[in-house]
């Protein structure tokens, strides 16, 4: 019989590239700062590239926005998307910081990235997120970025009062009617001007405010700061604004302390400052003092302040797609919030709305969850949150003073025990040193309690507190009450609604069908 050899297949190993992408930030839209954007995109875009054995992604880049919360940041919600799709194993960041400036969104974001096997590497502070014991560290940077977040903005804060005390406070957002010259005053637009000029003398001949944004929109007049389209809001806000005449009342709003940053209007909590004659008036001041007058009178005739919100979900609702605010409207069908993007330009939003009832049934449902699973859902956010203000405690540099201080004073006191026990000190001598110590280990955590209660996670966890016994006793209908002391947010999709909580917990509940 022939003789036969086996010829073995030749195998060619073929290694798999590792597939990698990039997050950059920046958080304002300065020259400097573009220029620091555009670089950070170049040199990893380069970077990846030179590497046989990576597969460049893509760059998700993020330009003038902040790092404090990341629903805002459209390219990182893109970035962590395509990550939950199997598309990248590793992103690479400039540094921490850049990845985020809150602390809990950092580590919540990098453990969702670890459990889908996806590797984040910190070029600043050279952590790579593979290797567990790194945690720890990327925890304390995440918490020191976070500090460095509120400082520069308490700093801003300052500079922005005393620059409104001496009346050289420049606007961020120029009214319409107006531009900013070369020196930041402002200057007379004419042909906004002309429109503004109309809506007040409009007013001060009995049109109504929904009449005047009707006529504007059926003139195509240009819109008012971007904005979709003329409405009710947008002609009280130029109606009631006191810069039309000349003059400019500051602090109309404020920044909360606490991250994520909310602007909330000032009614009283913060100190104002009015300064007369600013800059040129587009009407004259006894015209906006006639307006005013008619605005007061018409609010009391109809019993309601033109500015209140006078509905339950008012304000509540934000469109998932486009960002804009649902409004009100009643139809054959009962109670919608619509879109008001898609109300007047569908093309530029496909969101339809919502059904009030719809709603509330949603909320039902989310509390009775809540209800059933208080210690899994609730219970284990608390705990989650009392960790991190403990972390963050241990990390503020006056705490730790005020901690070594304590285990100082608390060593000297052990010791003052054993030579008392061993009989090398008098009692006489041992109570009165005893005495000083602990009066001064009081007083030390007396000190470390108030950093304790000022936390920026303190107020979370209160309102943690607050749902679990809201939630103890679920109601059988829709209580309005409740949900204004439940929800922040609802975040409206064409499937989901997420329900932003008070503590700031997010929850989702489906739409399921039609409505």
């Amino acid at each position: 019989m022939p003789e036969v050899r086996v010829i073995q297949p030749v195998t060619i190993q073929t290694t798999e590239k590792l597939r990698v992408a990039a997050y950059a930030r920046v958080s304002s839209d300065s020259t400097d700062q573009r220029n620091s954007f555009s670089a950070q995109v170049k040199y990893y875009t380069q970077f990846i590239q030179a590497h046989e054995d990576w597969q460049f992604v893509d760059i998700y880049a993020d330009r003038g926005i902040t790092g404090t919360r990341t629903e805002k940041r459209e390219d990182f919600l893109r970035l962590m998307r395509d990550c939950r799709q199997g598309k990248i194993d590793r992103i690479l960041v400039k540094s921490v910081s850049r990845f985020a400036r809150n602390a809990q969104d950092c580590i919540k974001a990098v453990r969702e990235l670890k459990n889908l096997d996806v590797t984040v590497f910190f070029e600043k502070e050279r952590i790579n997120t593979s290797v567990m014991s790194n945690e720890m560290f990327l925890s304390m940077m995440s918490a020191f970025a976070q500090e460095e977040s509120i400082s520069i903005s308490k700093n801003m804060r300052k500079g922005a009062v005393m620059r409104m005390q001496n009346g050289t406070f420049r606007l961020s957002q120029i009214p319409y009617g107006y531009r900013c010259d070369q020196n930041g005053k402002l200057v007379i637009c004419e042909e906004e001007a002309r429109v503004v000029r109309y809506i007040y003398e409009r007013f001060l001949q009995g049109a109504g405010i929904h009449q005047i944004a009707t006529q504007l929109i059926k003139a195509e007049v240009p819109k008012l700061n971007g904005k979709p389209v003329w409405s009710r809001h947008g002609i009280l806000y130029i109606l009631t604004n006191e810069r039309y005449m000349g003059d400019e009342l500051y602090r109309k709003s404020y920044r909360t302390e606490e991250i994520p940053f909310k602007k909330i209007d000032n009614h009283g909590e913060k100190a104002q400052f009015y300064a007369e004659n600013t800059h040129e008036g587009i009407i004259s001041k006894e015209t906006f003092e006639k307006v005013q007058v008619l605005l007061q009178g018409k609010s009391q005739k109809f019993g309601q302040d033109q500015k209140n919100e006078p509905y339950t979900f008012s304000g509540k609702f934000l469109c998932a797609e486009c960002s804009s605010v649902l409004y009100r409207r009643v139809t054959a069908k009962g109670i919608r919030w619509v879109c008001s993007r898609h109300l007047h330009h569908p093309d530029q939003c496909g969101q339809k709305g919502i059904s009030e009832d719809l709603v509330q049934n949603r909320f039902q449902i989310l509390l009775h969850k809540l209800s059933q699973n208080r210690d899994a859902i609730l219970g284990e956010y608390l705990k989650l949150l009392q960790e991190l203000k403990d972390r963050e405690l241990f990390l503020h540099p006056d705490a730790m003073e005020l901690n070594r201080q304590i285990a100082m004073l608390s060593e000297q006191s052990h010791t003052l025990h054993s030579l008392w026990a061993k009989e090398c000190i008098d009692s006489a001598f041992f109570i009165a040193q005893t005495n000083e110590l602990e009066q001064k280990i009081r007083k030390l955590r007396t000190e470390l309690q108030r950093y304790r209660d000022s936390s920026d996670y303190a107020g979370m966890i209160e309102q943690t507190k607050r749902l679990i016994s809201l939630v103890s006793a679920p109601l059988d209908h829709f209580d309005p009450e409740i949900f204004r002391k439940t929800v922040e947010q609802v975040i409206v999709s064409d499937t989901t609604l997420v329900f932003q909580l008070k503590n700031r917990l997010k929850l989702e509940e489906t739409r399921e069908g039609s409505d």
